[in-house]
């Protein structure tokens, strides 16, 4: 599908983290003109190294005014930015609101002004159903998240979906299921268990269930 976008200008918002910046090594690779769009806060995991040095950089959380020039031009947005930890969300509910309600929704009202056309891939979270009433868990599943993370990222892809049906944004929602691979955390509590067992098996600990 990437290939589909060379020349293409692509915006990865939360681009220095782990799932941001494999995607950005991926539409880079496959041709696209691409701007990493990235807080750097040191909580959310974002780091240069992840992404070529060479590659467009605007530093800034996704809701503030410099960010709508940036974006003006763009043909896809891949919106990946947020606070993913469901233990943080429970200790600190307003950060988590704050990061993944909140500043969605002033980026939104940005698009509304200054992109109206523009394509909206969102991530969101298998964690919105909560504990699966059957398997496997589709599309049709009632949703009843178990913790703030899980309300917060359920309220920002209705929010993206309310645009797209309201302002005619070109908006969807990914649901992403238990994501690892190159650049993932293996050291930060609080971020699923996949990174705590693939850290364990390196190490060669037990892996305890």
């Amino acid at each position: 599908m990437t290939k589909d976008l060379a020349g293409a200008r692509c915006v990865v918002t939360g681009g220095l983290g782990f799932i941001g910046s494999n995607l950005v090594h991926r539409l880079i690779a496959d041709g696209a003109d691409v701007l990493v769009l990235d807080s750097l806060d040191p909580r959310l995991g974002g780091e240069l190294g992840n992404v070529p040095d060479d590659v467009e950089l605007l530093v800034s959380d996704i809701g503030r005014p410099e960010v709508g020039d940036a974006v003006a031009g763009a043909d896809v947005i891949f919106n990946v930015a947020g606070q993913v930890s469901h233990h943080e969300s429970m200790v600190d509910p307003l950060r988590d609101l704050d990061l993944n309600v909140r500043s969605h929704l002033q980026f939104l009202e940005m698009l509304r002004r200054v992109a109206p056309q523009v394509v909206v891939v969102q991530t969101s979270t298998r964690q919105v159903y909560g504990r699966p009433l059957y398997l496997p868990v589709d599309e049709l599943h009632p949703t009843n998240p178990l913790d703030v993370n899980g309300i917060d990222k359920l309220a920002c892809e209705q929010l993206h979906l309310v645009y797209a049906r309201v302002h005619g944004l070109r908006a969807s929602s990914l649901r992403l299921t238990n994501v690892y691979g190159p650049r993932q955390h293996l050291g930060r509590e609080g971020l699923g268990f996949l990174p705590v067992f693939i850290q364990r098996a390196l190490e060669g600990e037990p892996i305890q269930l």
